[in-house]
């Protein structure tokens, strides 16, 4: 399996190349033989993939020590779904995993059927095999999955205890197959800019935008995941810290929602069409940046997600900068040849949809100085340090706290919100003056005055003008946005059920008057993710804006209190699963006088990991919030615990507005899917 694995990657490498090469030929010269023999080798360079993917994981199942992979992230007494899931624990087997997953794509979207469009589909495999043939360097040339083992151990070190969560096993290949799904788009748009047609739509427009959409349903879904995964597993209460890479994944994620507005609104040479090729670019961009924030990240930060060795991560940006200068030649070669469409610029629907775009650009540049702040910081004392020797400098590098980014992008957020409950009214209907309008101006008023009011500040007012400018930014700083995320979450409410109505009394009225128009899956499916926003950031508002906590330290019997929840420690226990002992503390809930639940926090110490010890929170779910329990630490020589108590108010609502938004978007899919074979179902019987 050794030799195979290796042998089927560096093939891999030399068919992904070779793709490239002769597709380029074969666009250049317009043979159709040279193509068609890209194509294959692309297919091929899959095959490969999936020969070694298959090869890894036989030898983690088996437990192949001789693999330092293997011996790395399992153990013989790890179970068999973590074995599993120990192939995207590293970095090495969970690049592996995202160049099959996004080989796959290339092969299922360029190369399975014939088209027409030909060079088109050379020209987009070619630059989508570039990215590949780098995925491959760094994964054979930087640590293999594959290497050899110095010292052969008896046992593995197992993997992180951490990772050993069903959330897990599952959230590294969803967020893998939306970061891969966005190679489906980042190719089509070098394609499109390659060829600089003036057709009214591109190639492959609709397949493009559909997976566009596809990548962002899985990149959601891997999000929600991982945010699931801190809650419940690393028992800090929360369920985004800004870590630097998880902000690698949401910084994708605005862009992409970007994307998918211009896909919606695009025209051809219009300022949506060159928003479409730069937000196809900037996506995947940022998805291969993320990777590499992860991959070598521990240089630049301090994260739970990064890996040690920094390795041939610097490749990444290699690519990201070969990509780039590619994209810039050939923008600033068309911007050259063609002319601008003066009527086309100016339609009324595109300016909403680029101030959607510039919000949430700017947005993903707050974010992304924010996390790579630390090392901006250094390089700034550097440089400061040079030209002025003696000045005192800060030693160490300022970082941005989890506090910092909820002030800074609190107000692009709230903003958004607002956007989102009035553009597809502003598209529709332009900015008139209306019951909406008028209703979204009360409501930014009232978040205004709420926020004003939530402000304060201990420091006194001080004297001169630029001190005054500095407490006046922090006194707006200290603010509030939980009651403005309210006011902004019922304005789109509002808006959205004033849509539904009005639909329905439209198809209504149609079926009085003989017709029967269809109800649209599309139109539902949209309006139930933009819904879906809204649940999302209640729950925000109300679980970050009010939640409370205590800390306490118990013996059995003893009792504690938190807002209208009592809570009785009863006891005790020990369990024992095949690679880890845990203490269980036995909690009674009630609420008064009434018997609520029993929760079961926990702490488990791992065997072989032996310095692991990790907390099991058990949580109480309801509608209105969560009580949230973390078993902090045991002394069981005295039945001594202690414990830390949270509530997490309307907590639930993130998740249960996620699983809306994930609906929604599947709908869209579906609706997609159903007109497209319509459409083949018409052409074949057109042709009959």
């Amino acid at each position: 399996m050794l030799d195979l694995g290796r042998f089927a990657l560096l093939l891999g490498l030399f068919l992904g190349g070779y793709a490239v090469i002769v597709d380029l030929l074969g666009a250049w010269r317009n043979d159709y033989g040279f193509i068609k023999s890209a194509r294959n080798a692309t297919g091929m360079c899959f095959v490969c993939l999936s020969v070694a993917i298959t090869a890894l994981c036989i030898l983690l199942i088996r437990s192949d020590f001789t693999i330092e992979y293997v011996a790395e992230h399992t153990s013989r007494v790890l179970p068999f779904q973590y074995k599993i899931s120990a192939l995207w624990a590293g970095a090495s087997g969970s690049l592996l995993l995202w160049l099959w997953i996004q080989v796959g794509f290339v092969v299922l979207v360029y190369c399975v059927r014939e088209s027409k469009h030909s060079i088109f589909m050379a020209d987009a495999r070619a630059v989508a095999n570039i990215v590949n043939v780098f995925f491959f360097i760094i994964l054979i040339a930087d640590r293999s999955p594959f290497k050899l083992s110095a010292v052969v151990p008896s046992d593995g070190a197992g993997l992180n205890p951490l990772l050993q969560h069903p959330a897990m096993v599952l959230h590294p290949p969803i967020l893998f197959i939306g970061y891969a799904g966005f190679l489906v788009p980042f190719a089509w748009a070098f394609g499109w800019l390659k060829v600089n047609s003036q057709d009214a739509f591109p190639p492959l427009f609709k397949t493009a935008g559909q997976w566009a959409l596809l990548a962002w349903l899985f990149l959601t879904a891997g999000i929600v995941l991982g945010a699931w995964w801190a809650y419940e597993e690393l028992g800090w209460g929360g369920y985004w810290a800004w870590d630097p890479v998880e902000n690698a994944s949401l910084m994708p994620w605005l862009t992409a929602t970007a994307l998918l507005h211009c896909f919606r609104t695009y025209k051809q040479r219009s300022s949506t069409a060159t928003w479409t090729m730069v937000l196809s670019n900037v996506t995947f961009s940022l998805c291969v940046f993320g990777r590499f924030l992860t991959k070598y990240g521990s240089q630049l930060f301090e994260s739970v997600h990064t890996f040690g060795e920094p390795g041939l991560g610097i490749l990444y940006l290699v690519l990201l900068i070969l990509l780039w200068a590619i994209a810039a030649v050939l923008m600033i070669r068309n911007h050259l040849r063609n002319k601008k469409d003066p009527s086309q610029l100016a339609a009324k629907t595109n300016k909403f949809v680029v101030f959607n775009n510039w919000l949430m650009v700017l947005l993903t540049i707050v974010i992304c100085v924010g996390t790579l702040f630390p090392f901006l910081s250094k390089i700034a004392i550097r440089l400061v340090g040079l030209v002025f020797p003696k000045a005192h400098l800060p030693t160490g590098a300022p970082s941005w706290t989890p506090q910092s980014f909820t002030k800074v992008t609190a107000p692009g957020g709230l903003l958004i919100l607002l956007f989102i409950s009035l553009c597809p009214y502003l598209l529709a209907h332009g900015l008139k003056k209306s019951w909406r309008s008028i209703l979204a101006g009360l409501a930014a008023v009232a978040a205004i005055v709420a926020w004003l009011r939530t402000c304060s500040l201990e420091a006194p007012f001080p004297d001169g003008t630029s001190a005054a400018v500095g407490w006046i930014a922090r006194w707006l700083a200290s603010g509030s946005p939980a009651i403005p995320c309210f006011i902004f979450s019922g304005l789109l409410l509002v808006n959205l059920i004033a849509d539904f109505v009005r639909h329905e009394i439209k198809i209504a009225s149609g079926r009085k008057a003989g017709s029967a128009p269809a109800r649209s899956l599309r139109w539902y499916g949209a309006r139930f993710a933009h819904f879906s926003v809204a649940l999302i950031f209640i729950g925000i508002a109300g679980s970050a804006g009010y939640d409370s906590e205590v800390r306490v330290a118990l013996r059995p019997g003893e009792k504690a209190s938190i807002g209208r929840y009592e809570l009785t420690f009863e006891r005790l226990s020990a369990e024992h699963g095949p690679n880890f002992t845990s203490a269980i503390a036995h909690i009674s809930v009630y609420d008064g006088q009434e018997f609520l639940a029993e929760l079961r926090p926990a702490r488990e110490h791992h065997k072989v990991r032996g310095s692991n010890v990790v907390s099991e929170v058990d949580v109480r779910r309801t509608l209105a919030g969560d009580l949230y329990l973390v078993l902090e630490d045991v002394d069981q020589t005295r039945d001594l615990i202690n414990l830390r108590i949270a509530i997490k108010p309307l907590i639930n609502w993130i998740w249960i507005g996620s699983f809306v938004m994930i609906v929604g978007v599947v709908a869209v899919l579906i609706a997609s899917y159903r007109r497209k074979t319509a459409v083949l179902q018409d052409h074949g019987k057109d042709t009959q």
